[in-house]
């Protein structure tokens, strides 16, 4: 694994995150093996179908268009030290408004059950901490029973339902 040029990363015991830059995801997009080769990594995340596909081309324009604050709206790729390998995503949904802002993730499910994505979770939210982030929020499918214990285990609290079940952290107080 090349960290050196992992521009902006968050190093855990066991795991690497790192964002997509306007540059690293333009690669990405264009040549996966370049991306793998440079970073000294094999993606092994989420299924590349073609809504993740047309959601990665949107978020280089985004990136683009907001250099100032895109660690609050980019992916960062999980990376498991140990095999070099990309196992999921987590990324802040937007820029904080009033303090406040969403956390979205994902993994590839022959990961599940290890614990790396309250790893991941952990360190991502002291990264909010740090940037002045005030509350975060996360949405899950009423059934997704791991995503939830996730969330509780890194000290989210239930807020309301309604579609989905709706939780909430207090990182920074007023």
């Amino acid at each position: 694994m090349n960290k050196e040029l992992m521009i902006d990363s968050i190093e855990t015991e066991r795991l690497v995150l790192f964002p997509y830059t306007k540059e690293n995801l333009a690669l990405f997009n264009s040549d996966i093996e370049k991306f793998e080769e440079l970073y000294g990594i094999k993606y092994s995340g989420e299924k590349l179908d073609y809504l993740l596909t047309d959601y990665l081309k949107r978020l280089e324009k985004e990136i683009d268009d907001d250099l100032e604050n895109y660690l609050f709206f980019t992916e960062f790729l999980i990376v498991l030290k140990k095999t070099d390998k990309v196992i999921g995503s987590i990324d802040y949904k937007y820029v904080p408004k009033d303090g406040v802002t969403e956390v979205g993730y994902g993994m590839n499910l022959s990961y599940t059950g290890h614990g790396y994505m309250t790893e991941a979770l952990n360190a991502f939210l002291a990264l909010g901490k740090r940037l002045g982030i005030k509350i975060v929020r996360a949405d899950t499918l009423k059934d997704n029973i791991k995503s939830q214990n996730v969330l509780k285990r890194c000290g989210f609290t239930f807020l309301k339902e309604d579609k989905n079940l709706w939780w909430e952290i207090k990182l920074n107080e007023e």
